[in-house]
């Protein structure tokens, strides 16, 4: 009788330690899986880091919007966001980005950007500064609740356009440009948003056309975040925190 107690007691304990061990073990390994973050938030392999062919190239501009540091109160100021432009790791491809703009006298730059949505550029880059006069936008205004957006940062105007591509949004700046007397306009583009490179490159030609067009005006052209709305690879091609700034016919 005693020998089977003996037995039984052995075999309780091993049950007892084999079960102790696989749940320690089991936590551990659930601990120690990579969370996945959503896509907006979730850093590229190359995240933060710039080559130095970058560095040495071009002007980089820090956190600080860029509002704050190239609005010229003398002239009008177009700001212009461009979406889904992002700075790409391969530099050539970069450049051939920026060769729509050298034809203009421009300062060519990099920006820090540490979120990856529009909302979040458009609060950084448009908000500060009495004179914002006129929000534009091409896509549907009832995303992200746009036209609230506009009224907290402060535009005494909006011209939504609803599912309007960047030509047509090109052709109201530039009827503005001509008819009113304007300080500040301030314009997202859509066009681009899918991180498609061809839709991306004829907004940027649409944006230069413009810009060559008015020499008299303050353009300061950025990227919004780099592209998102796309497969892991085209996301991964691009750096986390930096965007593309092209200043034309302004002050550097």
């Amino acid at each position: 009788m005693r020998k089977w107690q003996t037995i039984n007691l052995v075999v309780f304990l091993v049950l007892v330690i084999a079960t102790s061990t696989m749940v320690y073990v089991l936590e551990r390994t659930s601990f120690s899986l990579p969370v996945e973050k959503p896509w907006h938030l979730s850093p590229s392999v190359h995240e933060d880091s710039l080559s130095q062919r970058y560095l040495d190239e071009y002007k980089i501009l820090g956190k600080k919007s860029l509002r704050r540091q190239l609005y010229d109160s003398s002239r009008t100021n177009v700001f212009i966001l461009v979406d889904a432009w992002g700075v790409p790791v391969q530099e050539t491809v970069l450049e051939d980005e920026f060769a729509y703009f050298a034809k203009s006298p421009h300062v060519f730059a990099l920006h820090q950007r540490l979120g990856a949505r529009n909302i979040h550029a458009e609060r950084v880059e448009f908000r500060d500064g009495p004179e914002n006069e006129i929000y534009l936008f091409g896509g549907d205004s009832l995303e992200y609740d746009r036209p609230q957006l506009v009224g907290e940062i402060g535009f005494k105007r909006t011209l939504f356009c609803q599912n309007c591509g960047d030509a047509k949004m090109v052709a109201a700046v530039d009827s503005l440009l001509e008819n009113d007397s304007l300080r500040f306009i301030a314009w997202t583009t859509q066009s681009s948003r899918g991180g498609n490179k061809d839709s991306l490159h004829k907004s940027l030609k649409l944006i230069a056309d413009l810009t060559a067009r008015h020499p008299e005006v303050n353009f300061v052209v950025q990227g919004s975040h780099r592209p998102v709305l796309c497969s892991p690879e085209i996301r991964n091609s691009y750096k986390f925190h930096w965007v593309p700034v092209v200043i034309l016919n302004g002050k550097e």
